[in-house]
């Protein structure tokens, strides 16, 4: 589901192109990566989008987002034969239990856990006239600015500047569903989250992130 906004609310948010990200930034510094097998895809069409790797780089301005797949990739604003879409959620408090249940948990196929409780994410269905999209405030539901995914090969880049994660020092827990435009069709990682530095706070028992906010933005509807 693509998001419709008033003129007036993209106008006002394209100053967050002061923080909007096309990839490039401060140098990086530290690198976590989780590895997907090829193959693994669970979707029923005949193209089905199927990544290799999540990794996020971490630095002092931000984090880097990279997806790797095992073809070429299309946004869809260019069109092509292996357009890609989804979502990016980000646990930066690292608590399961604050902010919203990850889309990764709404539409993966098996029981799992990516043990998250959403703060923020990067929405890759929503594409704007200048081919940026918009992170989002998970709770609020509402956009905290912009920013420009690069499409080379088979890699997907996202810039995201921590003005846009509410100031957050980007140390944060991660995971992600993509798929085409008709359906999800892969998760990373299959189990768990990437988790960036920091340390995440033991679950407590019987308690479990609200369900609510970001989650009425989400496409494959």
């Amino acid at each position: 589901m693509r998001h419709q906004f008033p003129l007036g609310l993209v106008a006002a948010l394209a100053g967050a192109l002061a923080g909007c990200g096309d990839s490039s930034g401060p140098g990086a510094n530290q690198s976590f990566r989780a590895t997907d097998p090829s193959g693994d895809t669970f979707g029923s069409q005949t193209v089905q989008p199927d990544l290799t790797a999540f990794t996020i780089v971490h630095d002092t301005g931000g984090i880097d987002v990279m997806l790797d797949f095992t073809a070429n990739v299309q946004s869809p604003v260019t069109g092509g034969t292996n357009v890609v879409v989804g979502f990016i959620d980000l646990d930066t408090d690292q608590d399961s239990t604050t902010g919203t249940g990850s889309a990764v948990d709404v539409f993966r196929p098996d029981g799992g856990s990516t043990g998250m409780g959403v703060e923020y994410y990067v929405d890759l269905f929503g594409y704007n006239a200048d081919s940026t999209v918009f992170v989002y405030d998970a709770l609020a539901g509402t956009p905290t600015g912009s920013v420009r995914p690069r499409f080379q090969g088979r890699r997907i880049t996202v810039r995201v500047p921590r003005a846009l994660l509410g100031n957050d020092d980007g140390f944060l827990n991660a995971a992600t569903v993509i798929g085409s435009e008709s359906e999800p069709t892969d998760i990373a990682p299959e189990n768990g989250h990437v988790r960036v530095g920091g340390a995440s706070p033991a679950p407590r028992a019987g308690v479990g992130a609200a369900r609510v906010g970001g989650q009425a933005h989400r496409g494959w509807r």
